[in-house]
């Protein structure tokens, strides 16, 4: 499959099904939403915000307590992985910015390299289903993925890992489109479909998806708690990888799943369980904590399964 030409051709669709075809309309759409949250930036003027943080790692549970079996991943490819997001809503409209920082690593070629992403998009509801479009920029290089990787490995034990960084840093452009129609739905159960494109020029590797998603999310608990819970399973694709990041990706069949919960409209955690979320074969274990003002928006599989 020549994943840029699909690539190429599912921003088109997307495009096409979010406006009438449009660059006017859409380039209006992007600045409308701006600046309505730059005049109502606060709770009282309307405008929802709230933030999370979030953490996965291929080994994300030291096996001194569950076995090496459960809780250890190969702790190579993408290793670990932090992710910071701002959120904005107004009239079913969230703008969301977020940072990703994830930590590569290849033992066998004794080699490592950080990737730094930051993106700004928009996502909303239509009557189709969730759609969203974004914007950002990505670096490899540095970014103090070494430190970061071995002060866990002395905190839980595990061995020290010392590979030396890549020699080429690079900067580049990140588009991304993602779609998810509703397919069937019944009260608090809904069953859609996913895709989604990710493409980067100049560095970093580019990426399709594509699948089934179903979701059980009850309204109201007792107490005003919320409790979510989502699965999906499909294909992931990588293409566009150079030389340095070609083995650390792949592509294949890759499955999901995440419970949330938390109080309406004040705060929700999150913890996530992929497989072969990088097409090379490794578990992921995640946890994610939002905090709000009014926002009410839950943990998404589609914020995590990423670069």
């Amino acid at each position: 499959m020549n994943y840029t030409k699909a690539s190429i051709l599912f921003t088109v669709i997307y495009f096409s099904l979010r406006s009438s075809g449009s660059c006017d309309d859409i380039k209006r759409c992007f600045l409308t939403e701006i600046e309505s949250c730059s005049t109502e930036n606060s709770p009282g003027s309307g405008v929802d915000f709230q933030t999370t943080v979030g953490y996965w790692n291929d080994n994300f549970i030291h096996d001194d307590i569950f076995g090496e079996d459960i809780s250890e991943g190969g702790d190579d490819y993408v290793t670990a992985s932090f992710w910071f997001q701002l959120g904005f809503e107004k009239t079913r409209r969230w703008l969301l910015f977020d940072v990703y920082h994830n930590i590569l690593t290849n033992k066998s070629q004794a080699y490592r390299t950080d990737l730094l992403t930051c993106r700004f998009s928009i996502e909303g509801e239509s009557r189709f289903g969730i759609y969203q479009g974004g914007i950002g920029v990505i670096a490899n290089g540095d970014y103090g993925g070494e430190k970061l990787q071995n002060t866990y490995h002395r905190i839980t034990g595990a061995r020290r890992l010392d590979l030396g960084y890549v020699s080429r840093r690079e900067t580049g452009l990140v588009i991304y489109t993602r779609i998810e129609p509703v397919l069937r739905k019944y009260e608090s159960f809904v069953v859609k479909g996913y895709a989604a494109n990710s493409y980067r020029s100049g560095v970093g590797p580019s990426n399709v998806r594509a699948g089934l998603e179903a979701a059980a999310s009850p309204k109201k608990v007792q107490n005003g708690c919320i409790f979510h819970l989502r699965a999906r399973g499909g294909f992931i694709g990588y293409y566009l990888k150079d030389k340095y990041l070609s083995p650390l990706f792949d592509r294949g069949f890759t499955w999901s799943t995440m419970v949330s919960m938390g109080r309406i409209d004040r705060w929700n955690g999150s913890f996530w369980v992929t497989g072969n979320q990088y097409g090379r074969n490794n578990p992921h274990f995640g946890i994610s904590w939002t905090f709000g003002w009014n926002g009410t928006r839950m943990g998404d599989l589609s914020d995590i399964t990423y670069p």
